[in-house]
């Protein structure tokens, strides 16, 4: 019988660790936290949208007034930082293009003061969609 209960622990561990491994491979787990230590806020995001990973942001939307593509709205959960006199670094991820991050209030993120306007471009400077890290400091 303890043979038999060692190995049912032994199986048990081994999904459990199989469930969480596949969690955090989808990217499911990796959404609720960042290694971002000297941030005060940060954000990796997907060319959709998805955010990837993320410390003191709540949620990326796309832009609103406008239909171009490559228009994203970070928002930025604590209340404490003031966004429009902040440091704000962004960069694109493993791919060509041009980037900028609007700190202050934007139409294309309905004006919110707790919100980081993102727009991505090609190499071309055409809209476009491109996955981005943004960080404040």
């Amino acid at each position: 019988m303890r043979s038999s209960a060692s190995r049912s622990s032994r199986v048990g561990a081994l999904v459990l660790g199989a469930v969480t491994s596949l969690a955090v491979l989808s990217g499911t787990a990796a959404a609720s936290g960042m290694d971002a230590p000297y941030a005060r806020a940060a954000a990796k995001v997907s060319g959709t949208a998805s955010l990837l990973g993320s410390k003191n942001v709540d949620a990326v939307t796309r832009g609103t007034g406008t239909n171009q593509a490559g228009v994203y709205c970070v928002k930025v959960s604590d209340p404490g930082i003031d966004l429009s006199s902040a440091a704000i670094l962004a960069t694109l991820n493993n791919s060509r293009g041009e980037i900028t991050a609007i700190g202050g209030p934007h139409g294309y993120c309905g004006n919110a003061t707790d919100a980081i306007t993102v727009v991505t471009s090609d190499s071309s400077g055409n809209s476009a969609d491109r996955p981005f890290t943004v960080a404040v400091l």
